[in-house]
């Protein structure tokens, strides 16, 4: 039989090896999450650049075409305004050769 010592003993050791082993049990959690953490981190940060790279093409394309668009406007308000001033260019030049041949 046992004494009570004995079993007090036994109990110190198997309480200090559950303490231990949950002490290991907690650093291997501890690190495991951790790694989690840092994975979970970098696949963030990549899916954070995919999406503004996404975004930033997208901004890029519709400026182009906001671009494209408002030089087409302005081609076409040019061409007009030279239209009309050639239009004009007749008037002009009779303008001018009146007020050169009163003057000479």
């Amino acid at each position: 039989m046992r004494s009570v010592i004995e079993e007090i003993a036994s109990a110190e050791q198997q309480a200090d090896e559950i303490r231990q082993s949950t002490i290991v049990q907690a650093r291997e959690l501890t690190l495991k999450a951790k790694e989690d953490a840092q994975q979970s981190l970098s696949k963030l940060e990549n899916d954070a650049r995919i999406s503004l790279q996404s975004a930033l093409d997208t901004a890029k394309q519709q400026g182009e075409r906001v671009s494209a668009d408002l030089l087409a406007k302005l081609e076409q308000e040019a061409d007009a305004v030279c239209k009309k001033a050639n239009g004009k260019m007749d008037q002009a030049v009779a303008y001018l050769l009146d007020k050169v041949t009163k003057t000479a």
